[in-house]
């Protein structure tokens, strides 16, 4: 990317490299995919105030908590990025300035937001975080012990930063021009060495673990009043620079399509388990699907419309149930083997007794 590009250029780059990684649905890139979250999960487990992981977004909605499965290819992808194209078409000769604006300024930039929301010389659907969210990315979470937010911040920026791990925001032209390269070795059926752009954010252990205790009241409160659920979950998230977002996300959307969970501590693991337990209890998988589409952006409302996600959701929730199932069992049986080793000849009721 070294000669300036003209928004015909740069738009229908973009365009070829998202889409272009979107239509290779091979089983290359599934271990390539599977390579980063295991990359991300090692760098995670060696911060020391680490407390687990977990993914959201994409691929975790179309994988299995074993991160198994087919990767569909998600046509609401390829229509966000055409888009971009069809925006870029008023002015397709121009030439887009935030190329050099990037290249000249991004060292003082404190935020792209700060600099780029209000500037006049850019359509806003042209603007460099508009051309990077068309960009593949991995949603990945670290749970860290309570009052460790800032600790685990610094162990885990110099971590990434050791493994080449980045943001696209850390470097918005580096990063499509990775984008660009693994795209292009993945149809290749080449396994790219480098890695996916990474969001990384934060969360401390109870902010967490009380969320996913609230979300079945809350799905059993949306039920009776007819409402979208919604559990605010603002982290601090990795952009230029650790940040609190101005908006929170939804947690009920994230639970419900895509949370999974890695080297969770015993405690939280728990948690997830009892709460699902209950909300699979508590719901039809046809009312968890309202739930998913109500809290769902318009774009994951869109995505979710096919009906091979659909699928793909139905079976997460039938394998929480098979969990629920077995963890009821697991109780039955034990409480069976205690009351048999609490029972001995001659007791009243039993075989001899009175």
């Amino acid at each position: 990317m070294d000669k300036e590009k003209t928004i015909k250029e740069i738009t229908e780059e973009v365009e070829g490299a998202s889409s272009g990684f979107e239509r290779t649905n091979t089983d290359l890139k599934r271990k390539y995919l599977i390579w980063n979250i295991e990359a991300f999960n090692m760098i995670a487990a060696t911060v020391t105030v680490n407390r687990g992981s977990f993914g959201t977004g994409y691929p975790f909605y179309v994988l299995d908590k074993n991160l198994r499965g087919e990767i569909p290819i998600i046509q609401e992808q390829i229509r966000y990025n055409r888009q971009l194209v069809k925006d870029g078409e008023p002015v397709q000769k121009s030439i887009w300035e935030c190329k050099e604006c990037l290249r000249r300024n991004y060292e003082i930039m404190p935020d792209l937001k700060v600099v780029c929301k209000p500037c006049p010389n850019v359509l806003d659907n042209l603007k460099p975080r508009k051309i990077i969210n068309r960009l593949p990315d991995l949603d990945m979470w670290l749970v860290c012990k309570d009052g460790s937010v800032d600790q685990a911040q610094k162990e885990l920026t110099a971590l990434l930063e050791q493994y080449n791990m980045r943001t696209s925001d850390v470097d918005p032209l580096q990063s499509l021009d990775d984008i660009v390269k693994i795209a292009t070795e993945l149809k290749d059926e080449k396994f790219p060495r480098v890695f996916l752009p990474i969001d990384a954010h934060i969360m401390e252990i109870s902010k967490i673990k009380e969320l996913i205790e609230q979300v079945p009241d809350e799905l059993k409160k949306a039920k009776l009043e007819g409402k979208k659920p919604y559990l605010p979950i603002r982290p601090k998230s990795y952009r230029k620079e650790w940040q609190y977002d101005d908006e929170a996300y939804n947690f009920i959307y994230d639970y419900l399509s895509a949370f999974t969970a890695f080297n969770f501590t015993q405690g939280l693991e728990d948690t997830l388990q009892r709460s699902r337990a209950r909300v699979v209890e508590e719901n039809t998988p046809e009312e968890l699907f309202e739930f998913l589409l109500k809290s769902a952006t318009p774009a994951n409302f869109r995505r979710f419309q096919s009906l091979e996600l659909e699928d793909i959701f139905l079976k997460r929730v039938s394998d929480w149930e098979e969990e629920a199932e077995m963890k009821k069992e697991s109780k039955g049986d034990e409480k069976k083997t205690d009351k048999e080793a609490n029972t001995f000849p001659g007791a009243p009721g039993e075989n001899g007794g009175r």
